[in-house]
């Protein structure tokens, strides 16, 4: 018992006597530390948002592509693809089997969107994977025809 309160003790003093901040921290409003990324070190000014997932140009595009792409129609699928450092797409897989019709309808649809590439914290384009799902319901005949 006196082991476990000379500990806490210990601590309390400990957990006092600091600032709040950690080694090197120059207090709030200060830039941030440099950071250790691939290797690098890179040193990041106050208004950098760190990593960056890559992103629709358009967020409706991709959901209006399928819909215009006929062989799409019925698909529910989770699909697996890279986004180049150029925004184009390669290496499409699928979590469940497709047609060659199917693949050929999803892949143009996708291709058919402009794409921003993932950004390092530095703010370089970088490649990244990316898992999509996607639910095409099937195509019901229009009232207007």
């Amino acid at each position: 018992m006196t082991r476990l309160a000379f500990a806490s003790l210990l601590l309390a003093t400990a957990c006092a006597s600091t600032s709040g901040h950690g080694p090197g921290d120059a207090g709030p409003g200060a830039p941030p530390p440099p950071v250790a990324y691939g290797g690098e070190i890179l040193h990041l000014d106050a208004n950098d948002r760190g990593f960056q997932r890559p992103q629709l140009d358009d967020e409706g595009c991709l959901g209006e592509a399928l819909r215009r792409t006929p062989g799409a129609a019925g698909v529910e699928n989770k699909v697996r693809f890279a986004v180049l450092r150029d925004g184009s797409l390669v290496r499409f897989s699928y979590l469940q089997p497709v047609t060659d019709a199917q693949r050929l309808a999803i892949e143009t649809a996708f291709a058919a969107c402009r794409w921003n590439p993932g950004l390092a914290p530095g703010g370089t384009p970088v490649a990244v994977w990316v898992i999509q799902p996607i639910k095409v319901l099937a195509a019901e005949p229009s009232v207007y025809r």
